[in-house]
């Protein structure tokens, strides 16, 4: 029973660290692409997030198709984690009205690109 305590006191501590970084990373992102200085980042919070908020699966699956043809290099579209494979999947779980899906797609696929597009192709024009 202690070391279940432990395990458990543990895990919400990582749990609350991890919460109180998202909006401090989100906070940064915002700050760093006001004045349209990134457009995928903007596009996706009007495109993608926003709809996500209201509940619009279907403009979410209208726009995770779009996305697809984004990716910035025609590498990122190799893999299990390719660009333009997590976009379909996120589309076609949107479709089916999985939101809990989605955003494990879009999870999956900013853990996989962010830190490199921001880093390289952050000010990069949307096709």
């Amino acid at each position: 029973m202690k070391r279940f305590a432990i395990v458990a006191v543990m895990a919400a501590a990582v749990l609350a660290g991890s919460l109180f970084e998202q909006p401090k990373a989100q906070a940064e992102d915002d700050e760093a692409c006001k004045g349209g200085k990134c457009p995928l980042h903007d596009w996706m919070e009007k495109e993608l997030q926003e709809p996500m908020d209201a509940g619009d699966l279907k403009k979410v699956a209208a726009s995770l198709e779009k996305v697809g043809s984004y990716a910035p290099d025609p590498k990122w579209n190799e893999g299990d984690n390719g660009w333009s494979k997590l976009a379909k999947e996120g589309a076609a779980a949107a479709k089916a009205g999985d939101a809990k899906a989605v955003g494990a797609t879009c999870k999956s696929c900013h853990k996989a690109w962010r830190k490199e597009y921001k880093e390289k192709h952050r000010s990069k024009a949307l096709k």
